[in-house]
């Protein structure tokens, strides 16, 4: 299905973007440097003029085409498709508008077409639905684009491509997301999942805690000081337990916890909204051993505390899980001002007319520390966010037309789209105050424990939800006794896997 704009609405795309351009300019001098890689703290740095290694590039007229989910990724949070492929025409809205420029620098950079076949499959089809379009030998595919839940644990089947191949990719570029990519592989020396800018629904998924301003006023005073606790790194889980703690109202004096009342934090359930939870307390969730490969390292002090302060948390009194019923119920309360916190949250949650709509003043926060020792704060997405795969029907000869449109929609992408979308809309459209985009930055810059997003599921849960989440779930603090009764059935597992991967080192020749 081709997307296609007439000449006239590109050319008046063309003339917005330049504005855009220069407003952003205006505003930060070099607006590239603003968007970082994550998992590196934000030194903002120009990117200097050099020549353009595709300068020339021809594939006369080839087509390329991405396989592309549509699927929506939580209430209030529309699939990222439309930052991919486009929408249809242009809205006057700058972010998608910016999408649409990009694929058409990109098709007449490389004289390319670009095509996408749209699917909609929930996290649990996804596996299977991949797996068996590319065991049937489909080559009409360059590029897949769907869940980390559902592909990363297939990598080691053979069903995709080393981009360690593609020798057009530079990893080492600000539009790559190296450190991400290292974590999730199960070795180093492969790299079939590919994170970047372009999958910019890693962005959109990124949890991020939202406060009710004025109940923070109405009880402490100036909101401002969450931001403060944040920069100076005293933003952890006991602090934000205090917080909760003292939010809670029993409204009706009926002394029960009940949907009348004004509470501290509020999800709509107990698993979904953990993991957010589990990555920031920073377990050392694996360690990687000489050969590259990992290894299950959750047997430490850290995966008690956390489990302990989680427990500490979640079941306070000021804390209601479930009780506003589905999750749009219980967004529904946090917006109508029952809530000082709610959990589950997207940055892409932003855009929604859920916390647009509000007349609660809202602030935007990374989830908090462990504890003061902790070096720094860690960033989730979600297991479901969607990130490309090449597939394997993709032949060595096909390697650097692929990953040479991969690279440079990576790069435009950075270029043109980051600056409209992260910078515009996502840290001054979508939000109150200016301090909002610092967070902003601050949840962007410490992705971190991809490998528990990714490969948990195919370890029977052992990283998050059979570990962390059921104690919590249990209100129970023993978290050793559990994993120790697991670990040796997850060693296994987790062996099984490396062999394939290993074999899949072997036919590459390491």
């Amino acid at each position: 299905m081709k997307r296609r704009i007439s000449a006239f609405l590109l050319a008046l795309l063309t003339i917005l973007m330049t504005a855009c351009s220069t407003a952003t300019l205006t505003e930060t001098d070099t607006p590239e440097a603003e968007v970082t890689e994550p998992g590196a703290q934000s030194e903002m740095t120009e990117e200097t003029e050099e020549p353009d290694p595709f300068e020339g590039a021809d594939y006369d007229g080839r087509t390329f085409c991405i396989y592309t989910s549509v699927n929506e990724a939580t209430v209030g949070v529309e699939t990222s498709n439309y930052l991919i492929e486009g929408y249809e025409e242009l809205t006057g809205d700058v972010a998608p508008d910016a999408a649409i420029q990009r694929n058409q620098d990109v098709e007449q950079r490389l004289n390319v077409e670009l095509t996408y076949e749209d699917v909609n499959y929930s996290y649990d089809q996804v596996a299977a639905n991949v797996r068996r379009l590319l065991s049937a030998g489909d080559a009409t595919y360059q590029l897949i684009i769907n869940d980390i839940y559902g592909l990363v644990p297939i990598t080691p089947e053979g069903l995709f491509r080393n981009a360690y191949d593609g020798e057009n990719f530079d990893f080492s570029r600000p539009w790559w997301y190296d450190d991400f990519m290292e974590d999730i592989s199960i070795n180093t020396k492969l790299r079939f999942t590919l994170a970047g800018d372009y999958f910019i629904d890693l962005l959109r998924c990124t949890h991020c805690l939202i406060m009710n301003k004025n109940i923070y006023t109405d009880i402490w005073g100036n909101p401002n000081d969450v931001y403060s606790f944040v920069l100076e790194k005293t933003w952890t889980f006991d602090k934000y337990r205090e917080l909760i703690d003292g939010a809670y109202r029993d409204l009706n004096g009926n002394g029960k916890k009940d949907k009348n009342d004004q509470f501290g934090h509020i999800a709509f359930e107990y698993w979904g909204p953990m993991i957010p939870w589990i990555v920031s307390g920073d377990p050392d969730f694996i360690e990687r051993l000489e050969d590259g490969n990992p290894r299950v390292a959750l047997e430490n002090e850290k995966s008690i505390e956390l489990t302990e302060r989680l427990n500490a948390i979640i079941h306070s009194d000021a804390t209601a899980i479930g009780i506003f019923g589905s999750e749009q119920g219980t967004i529904d309360a946090f917006t109508s001002g029952q809530s000082l916190f709610i959990g589950y949250q997207r940055l892409g949650s932003l855009e929604s007319d859920n916390l647009r709509s509000t007349e609660v003043d809202l602030a935007v926060l990374p989830y908090p520390m462990l504890n003061e020792v902790q070096a720094d704060y860690v960033t989730s997405t979600h297991d479901t966010a969607e990130l490309g795969f090449i597939p394997v029907s993709v032949t060595q000869e096909d390697m650097p037309f692929v990953s040479a449109v991969i690279e440079v929609l990576c790069r435009e992408t950075h270029r043109q789209l980051l600056p409209a979308y992260y910078e515009s809309s996502l840290k001054i459209k979508y939000t109150r105050d200016s301090m909002d985009g610092q967070m902003i930055d601050i949840i962007h810059d410490h992705y971190g424990n991809g490998f528990a997003l990714a490969w948990s599921n195919a370890l029977n849960g052992v990283l998050l939800n059979k570990t962390f989440d059921a104690c919590v779930e249990e209100n129970s603090t023993d978290f050793m006794s559990r994993y120790k009764k697991m670990a040796k059935a997850t060693d296994k597992m987790l062996a099984k896997i490396i062999d394939k991967n290993d074999a899949l080192l072997e036919q590459y020749g390491y």
